[in-house]
């Protein structure tokens, strides 16, 4: 088995339509995610029936319905403080569930890569621009946001990622920021 860093989800799109969800679910579940997240304020209502479809679709991943409120071991951004302060939380308590940090994500083999995604996806600004609150820059970059991440206490990162025509290969990146010599890294 690999080791991992830490878990992953994705968040789908509000504007998805079924057979975006689909591929998704299918993508996520082959990877290694933990789970599909659908916002519950969806363009696209989903049905129960497409819901049962995507159960089956993304496994072993779970689907959840994400409301986007705040709760209890989830931090939304990549404010490390925040992160640390949620961590502490969990650990003073009898909460068993991970810390789950949220929070837009754009990659690319280049800087510009990176910032060409992130332009084109109109869900990227403010606050959920991932210049900002996010993991950004090259794949080196993003290991090392990972790592942060990681000592400061997340388990699972809940990645929104950029609207791209090869988000095979970019869910794959993003798989790959948790595996491989990641983890040895987080050692050192």
């Amino acid at each position: 088995m690999t080791e991992t860093l830490m878990d992953l989800a994705v968040m789908l799109r509000r504007d998805a339509d079924e057979s975006e969800r689909h591929h998704m679910a299918v993508l996520a579940g082959r990877l290694g995610y933990i789970a599909v997240h659908i916002p519950a304020d969806s363009n696209v209502p989903v049905t129960a029936e497409e819901m049962a479809r995507l159960v089956d679709a993304a496994a072993p991943a779970m689907v959840v319905v994400d409301d986007g409120t705040a709760t209890v071991g989830m931090v939304r951004g990549r404010d490390l403080d925040a992160v640390r302060a949620a961590r502490t939380v969990l650990d003073g308590s009898e909460d068993t569930r991970p810390l789950i940090v949220a929070l837009p994500l754009s990659i690319g083999r280049t800087v510009n890569e990176a910032t060409a995604r992130a332009d084109r996806d109109p869900r990227f600004v403010g606050d959920q621009d991932p210049r900002r609150t996010g993991i950004f820059g090259t794949f080196e970059q993003a290991q090392q946001d990972m790592l942060d991440l990681a000592h400061a206490g997340a388990e699972v990162v809940l990645v929104t990622v950029p609207h791209e025509t090869d988000i095979a290969d970019v869910l794959a990146q993003v798989k790959a920021l948790v595996v491989g010599a990641t983890p040895t890294l987080f050692r050192r």
